[in-house]
């Protein structure tokens, strides 16, 4: 084995050996770019002397340096020194968005799409930076998260290493445009906890339209991350190329990893062609641990867990293997593999051109050529930049007259010529306007089927390429394919014209290859940059346009709108054609604002990937309602968008934003169940007055929240988005304030639905007796009742729950209206003895207030009401499941006499756990298992066990959502007795229960 030049392999390092590999590059990068931000070039020298470390401040400054944990520690202690700035640490790691973190890791942060799953992912992310601690996911919420992270035995802990690790997990949510996280910390191992414990928690965006300074922050981590990750690799391979020797090149390859893949150690182990053994170069790696993979790979073993294992290879040329080594407890990300194959391929483009190369002698022009050639190649952004940089290079390299790149479209199955040198500029312009197709040119399909180079001459040509021989006075050509992943991207040619000739063919076409494998990889880097560009103007999740390419494209539609279209002629007041009204008679553009209802509640209770196969089926059913032509987008989350064009469209967005909410409206089938979830349409149309793109998203968006107002589940349309030009934000501050007065005011309502006896004939007789002229009244029969809350809003009317809980839940209000609808119910059931009793909601909120049992008992007091007739609705969430503070209350309110039912049974987190820990009277079978129940066996199978079930364990049960006489009958025969639904009408005021809109005493009434 040839191991001359492995002078990175190290031996085990003592615990406080500075030059221990125990931290990343990355973390001494980061702090000293901090520094210097901070103090300049003088404070960067006087932190690495303060620190005393065996380092230059050029070896800290090398991403690919790891160093000793110790060390780490005096570099934070001198720079808050320097500094002097106790919170330097936790800021260095706070900067890393805009800092030296490692390209790659932001783009993997970005594509796992939330902060709750990169927090999820980052125990596997922290060998990356340090091996000498552990981090766990203890939680991790849609807005919440709870790490633990220990330091390893034999290190001692460290405040400022703390606040660091603090720092940069504060700073994820950056990634995707939001605030930083709020890190609280209240167990730390210098304090002698066994581990350090991070409560972490972050906000969500309430709008999402931005200013253009939010939306350039927004983007700026991501983009720089591109920029750095490509610049990094292009910088990689310019820096491969200029080795002076195959030896120096292997050890430049090794070093120079972690351009691609930031870990621990490198393993490059290259076989030699002539037979003999094969030289290995390491970087990090102890030399028995070396020794034993390469004996490893060397079997074709696998290397483990901790090791990402590529190929270094050109086409047809498999030179050795490049592995990225992490601790195997500790394995690296395999998303990492594709990063680290894009620079075995730099490597290996590398090492075909020095063993080329190395077989003849270069002179200096050839030399400067080939340097030349990878310096234009790093900062070429476009094929044909490509293309022309290496044909002008290629003759001084290869040997010949002239040369000529052409690239390769696979849809129309045809070369263009786009690079050229060595041609007069009449013989450009021919080839330029020329296509060569595999119809045309055997040679193509030769290229195609082999992708080998061929030598051409006016003897094997085809027609097409021997008069084109011909008219370039060529006697002589050579072509190699440009090839990437088995697919063709182009063709290289050069050519000698009649006289002259290659004075050894192979060694011309050994160069010709090397030259043209190194312009294939410099070609798809800039084909992958523009399916980066692409994919970052497109939502991965559903393939729809994302936010910016919709705006951008609402944008030039407003521009062309005012202009009067292709025409020109202008779309002001004084054009009869214009929509002068406000009516959308005259061409024009819409925008339809559409937003899912109720939809978080289907990533709480299923899980993010039933969400995510939601937002799929919507964008599907999205794309069938809308036209042809109309633009359709994924703003984000469950919000989408449509831009609709043309004449009379605000006629057509009324009949698309219908069609839409239509389409919405059927189950969606996920994971074996039909989930219900609407959806709230907005319309906005264009008039003509302004050019404002961001001012017309505004208006959709505050028309579709009028139709979640308004009870979801419908469209409304924007009075002119100069009048009704709101933000969200203001939106809910302006009914959040609402909410808060309608306690005080006597703005709610108590409506009730009966839960009927099934058995009971004269039930569906009694209840529609209802002729009041007053309007709907449920008659008082002796049955229980369920409560639901109804605001009277003086300016929208009645909105019903699902238009003010959620914002209650939020600003906290929740609980006064819950102790509103208790003190309500109990003078319901005091002024109307026939009632048999009345269930009311509760929410997680409240079922946590110290307030709540006290709160009922005295309201039952009050109303002099027996505690048996109030019944405690609770369903079954997340937020609940890990609060042992709720049994207790649900217990304190059991032993009272008060019952309890749980909602929604079926659908909810932990449902038989339930089960075990509340005291439950009653189960309220959810609608999506009885709405089926006629036509699906397995509906009715699943009813019948929640039936058996309930009966064993003494309680009895209520189905939900019942709507047709089809459905009560099959209930009937599949043994309920108890059902609630519209079959029996909707919710309606209880007859006789005016004036009983009981407001709170003030002391109640609570802000949020």
């Amino acid at each position: 084995m040839d191991t001359p030049h492995d002078a990175t392999a190290v031996t085990a390092a003592r615990p406080d050996d500075p030059r221990a590999r125990e931290t990343s590059g990355a973390t001494t990068v980061l702090l000293l770019n901090h520094v210097r931000a901070r103090g300049g070039d003088d404070a960067v020298r006087r932190v690495v002397e303060r620190a005393a470390v065996p380092f230059s401040v050029a070896e800290l400054e090398d991403a690919a340096l790891w160093i000793g944990y110790h060390a780490r520690i005096r570099l934070f202690a001198a720079a808050v020194e320097v500094l002097d700035d106790e919170g330097f640490p936790f800021e260095t790691g706070a900067q890393a968005l805009t800092g030296a973190m490692n390209a790659s890791l932001v783009l993997i942060l970005k594509a796992l799409g939330t902060p709750s799953q990169v927090y999820r992912q980052l125990p596997r992310a922290v060998p990356k930076f340090s091996t000498t601690s552990t981090m766990r996911v203890l939680e991790a919420g849609p807005r919440h998260a709870v790490l633990r992270y220990t330091l390893h035995d034999g290190y001692p802990h460290s405040r400022l290493d703390c606040a660091y690790a603090r720092g940069l997990i504060s700073v994820i949510p950056e990634v995707f445009g939001l605030p930083r996280a709020v890190v609280v910390h209240p167990e730390c191992q210098s304090d002698g906890y066994p581990a350090c414990l991070y409560e972490v928690t972050w906000g969500q965006r309430r709008r999402w339209w931005r200013t253009p300074s939010e939306r350039a922050a927004g983007t700026a981590a991501e983009l720089l991350a591109l920029r750095r990750q490509l610049e990094n690799l292009q910088s990689a391979a310019a820096d491969l190329v200029g080795a002076e020797d195959l030896a120096d090149l292997a050890e430049r390859i090794t070093e120079r990893a972690a351009a691609a893949v930031l870990a621990p150690a490198y393993l490059l182990v290259l076989t030699d062609r002539s037979g003999g053994g094969p030289r290995v170069h390491s970087h990090g790696l102890p030399a028995q641990r070396r020794d034993r993979l390469v004996g490893a790979l060397l079997r074709g073993e696998d290397l483990g867990p901790g090791a990402v294992v590529v190929d270094v290879a050109s086409r047809g040329t498999v030179h050795g293997h490049l592995a990225a080594l992490y601790d195997d407890a500790h394995p690296g990300p395999a998303h990492e593999r594709s990063l680290l194959r894009a620079y075995a391929t730099h490597a290996a483009a590398a090492l075909d051109l020095q063993r080329a190369l190395s077989a003849s002698r270069r002179g200096e022009q050839r030399s400067a050529s080939l340097l030349g050639l990878a310096h234009d190649l790093r900062s070429a952004t476009d094929p044909t930049t490509v293309a022309r940089a290496a044909a002008a290079v290629l003759p001084e390299i290869v040997g010949s007259d002239s040369a000529t790149f052409f690239t390769y479209d696979a849809h129309q199955g045809a070369l263009h010529a786009v690079g050229f040198a060595g041609l007069e500029a009449a013989d450009v312009d021919g080839l330029g306007e020329m296509q060569i197709t595999a119809q045309n040119s055997q040679e193509l399909s030769t290229l195609l089927a082999r992708q080998v180079p061929t030598l051409i001459t006016p003897d094997n040509a085809t027609p097409l390429i021997g008069r084109i021989l011909d008219v370039l006075g060529l006697s002589t050509a050579l072509a190699a394919p440009l090839v990437a992943d088995g697919e063709l991207l182009g063709v290289a040619t050069t050519g000698w014209r009649v006289g002259h000739g290659p004075g050894d063919v192979g060694e011309a076409t050994e160069r010709l290859q090397a030259v043209a494998e190194y312009a294939a990889t410099a070609l798809e880097n800039v084909y992958l940059l523009g399916r980066l560009q692409e994919q970052s103007l497109h939502d991965a999740l559903t393939g729809l346009p994302n936010r910016v390419l919709f705006r951008r494209e609402l944008a030039s539609a407003i521009q062309v709108d005012a202009a009067g279209g292709p025409d020109g002629r202008g779309r002001g007041r004084d054009r009869p054609d214009v929509d002068a009204d406000g009516d959308g008679t005259g061409p024009g553009l819409a925008v339809l604002f559409c937003d899912l209802d109720r939809f978080k509640h289907v990533n709480d209770v299923l899980g993010h990937a039933a969400g995510d196969e939601v937002l799929r089926q919507a964008a599907d059913r999205l794309r069938a309602s809308a036209r042809a032509d109309d633009l359709i987008a994924r703003l984000s989350g469950d919000e989408f968008a449509l831009l609709l064009r043309g004449p009379d469209v605000a006629a057509t967005a009324q009949v698309v934003a219908s069609s839409i909410v239509a389409a919405l409206t059927a189950p969606f089938r996920v994971e074996g169940l039909d989930l219900r979830v609407t959806a709230s349409v907005g319309i906005a149309v264009q008039d003509g007055t302004g050019a404002d793109p961001d001012a017309l998203l505004r208006a959709a968006d505050s028309a579709m929240y009028t139709a979640k107002l308004r009870g979801r589940n419908q469209v409304a349309r924007a009075m002119g988005h100069r009048v009704d030009d709101r933000s969200r934000r203001g939106v809910d501050r302006e009914l959040a304030a609402d909410l808060r007065n309608a306690v005080r005011e006597g703005q709610l309502r108590l409506h009730v639905q009966p839960i009927v006896s099934l058995g009971d004939p004269a039930i569906g007789v009694a209840l529609a007796a209802d002729d009041l002229a007053d309007g709907p009244r449920v008659p008082v029969l002796p049955m229980v009742y369920e409560t639901l809350l109804r605001w009277e809003h003086p300016r929208l009317g009645i909105l019903a729950p699902g238009a003010f809980l959620p914002l209650a839940e939020e600003t906290g209000s929740i609980v006064e209206l819950d102790l509103w609808a208790a003190r309500t119910a109990c003078a319901l059931l005091g002024a109307n003895p026939t009632l048999q009793g009345l269930s009311i909601n509760t929410s997680a909120s409240t079922l946590c207030d110290a307030r709540w049992v006290g709160a009922v008992r005295e309201a039952l007091v009050d109303a002099r009401v027996e505690p048996s007739r109030l019944w405690v609705e609770v369903v079954e969430s997340r937020s609940l499941a890990d609060l042992p503070s709720v049994a207790r209350r649900l217990q304190a309110l059991r032993r009272m006499g008060v019952r309890v039912a749980l909602d929604d049974f079926g659908t909810g987190f932990s449902t038989l756990s339930w089960l075990q820990r509340l005291p439950v009277d009653r189960l309220k079978l959810d609608r999506s298992l009885t709405v089926d129940i006629t036509t699906d066996a397995k509906a009715l199978a699943v009813s019948q066990g929640v039936l058996d079930l309930a009966e064993r364990l003494g309680v009895d049960v209520v189905a939900e959502g019942v709507e047709t006489a089809a459905q009560r009958d099959a209930l009937l025969a599949a043994g309920f007795h108890l059902a609630q639904g519209y079959l029996w009408g909707l919710p309606a005021p209880l007859a006789g229960s005016d004036g009983l809109s009981i407001p709170c005493a003030p002391s109640q009434v609570g802000g949020g």
